[in-house]
């Protein structure tokens, strides 16, 4: 292990302790990124359904990505469900993949130059996955030995990571991306179920069928990967989803 990469890591940690904003959490893997020879990093959390995302990714690919719902087939973030060891993938892998949209995953990927990696996969309780990676443009003989003799390294700054991220922003960074799965009609149907109404009151309150009523509380219900409808109005009035 050189120098170079110890001292990245040294300044890493110093950073992530320090960090307080999505800002902050953004800057600090940026810079280890580029240190360590890497053109990107990307944290991807999860919570039940709602994913959310902090990276140096160009935009235009993450909303892409999300607008695909590729997260949901990523065979990355699948492998991330496993052992929390880190690992390297490949784009051009796109021949291994198992449907026709994980290919397309690949390719589309490629067009945006995101070629190879490594990925520390990051398990908890209650639904919560998440995975933090560094990523580059091309392969190159010199990063793939200094990957081999660091990986230990990198999984412990993408676990420590995680740990800060959970313990200081991943509320506030869940709500903003749960907010965004729910539509005005399922906020209002929640709210009101959150009150005691029945499917029949919350109808004639906002003038709709129950079954209407029914529709958008299994859709909230869903979209929060909810187990009950009960459950969802708790998640919702946990992070203040609600009007």
């Amino acid at each position: 292990m050189t120098k170079e990469v110890e001292q990245a890591c040294y300044e890493f940690m110093d950073g992530v302790h320090t960090a307080v904003t999505e800002n902050d959490f953004q800057r600090i893997a940026e810079r280890a990124a580029h240190t360590l020879g890497f053109r990107w990093f990307a944290y991807f959390g999860r919570r039940s359904r709602a994913p959310f995302l902090i990276s140096s990714y160009p935009k235009s690919w993450t909303d892409y990505y999300f607008d695909q719902r590729y997260q949901d087939i990523d065979p990355i973030l699948h492998q991330s469900s496993g052992p929390c060891r880190a690992f390297r993938w490949d784009g051009r892998e796109a021949r291994a993949a198992r449907s026709a949209k994980e290919r397309r995953l690949f390719d589309d990927a490629l067009s945006f130059n995101i070629r190879t990696g490594l990925t520390v996969p990051i398990v908890g309780g209650f639904g919560r996955v998440a995975a933090f990676t560094f990523a580059v443009d091309e392969r190159s003989p010199g990063l793939d030995r200094r990957v081999e003799s660091a990986k230990d390294l990198l999984q412990l700054i993408g676990l420590t990571y995680h740990a800060h991220v959970d313990a200081k922003i991943a509320d506030v960074l869940w709500s903003d991306r749960a907010a965004s799965l729910l539509t005005q009609r399922e906020r209002q149907c929640l709210a009101w179920a959150s009150r005691g109404k029945t499917m029949e009151e919350i109808a004639m309150i906002l003038d709709v069928t129950s079954r209407a009523v029914k529709f958008h509380l299994d859709n909230a219900r869903r979209n929060l990967g909810a187990s009950t409808v009960t459950h969802a109005v708790a998640l919702a009035v946990r992070h203040g989803l609600l009007p």
